[in-house]
């Protein structure tokens, strides 16, 4: 199992959520709204995969989205799970990524 905890203390994370690929939630760290997340989370990787597969680039492995206050980036981890992790400290993009591509491997 992925220790979320782990993660939210090593990147500085503000929320990270794991979610199934139906989008019930897993676990989470840092937010009240979980459920909401996981489902919102499942929808929006959905749509952009349809989107990339329309587009014939293939199969999304992972989405990324910069917001005015911060940025999150969503992966999927294998056929069965997305995990988000949304952070405000943009200095630590390039450690989020590491993780990402770490969860899989």
């Amino acid at each position: 199992m992925i220790d979320l905890k782990k993660i939210k203390e090593d990147t500085d994370a503000s929320i990270v959520v794991l979610a199934d690929k139906t989008g019930n939630i897993v676990d989470s760290v840092g937010t009240e709204y979980e459920s909401n997340v996981a489902l919102m989370l499942e929808a929006a990787f959905t749509m952009c995969n349809d989107l990339s597969k329309d587009l014939l680039n293939g199969d999304l492995d992972q989405l990324m989205a910069k917001c005015s206050q911060g940025y999150f980036i969503a992966n999927k981890i294998n056929p069965d799970s997305i995990i988000l992790i949304v952070t405000n400290d943009l200095s630590k993009l390039g450690l989020l990524l590491k993780y990402m591509s770490a969860l899989n491997n």
